[in-house]
């Protein structure tokens, strides 16, 4: 390889690195997205019905998806194998013990 070609493929390698600590730097710099405010489990098979439901920054979560306030009270309320989660308590934030 010639001297030209090497210094141009340092100068290559020097502008690749600097990008890439670039885009590492602005990376670090972008918030945290926001948790969901809640979460539906899904159980594991075929069917995949709803388990059990989450505050949204609970650490008992796991596979799911983020949902509504809504949509998890309608789970609470009708599919009978669905659970609250015991440790961040969504029926009680959704005021369902209450009533």
């Amino acid at each position: 390889m010639s001297a030209r070609m090497e210094l141009t493929l340092a100068r290559v390698d020097e502008r690749i690195t600097a990008v890439r600590a670039a885009d590492a730097e602005k990376a670090r710099r972008r918030p945290a997205p926001e948790p969901p405010q809640w979460w539906i489990e899904y159980g594991i098979g075929a069917r995949r019905t709803p388990e059990r439901v989450h505050t949204g920054d609970c650490p008992m979560s796991s596979r799911g998806r983020p949902a509504t306030a809504a949509s998890v009270r309608e789970i609470l309320l009708t599919v009978p194998d669905a659970v609250a989660c015991p440790l961040c308590r969504p029926d009680s934030e959704l005021g369902l013990l209450d009533t």
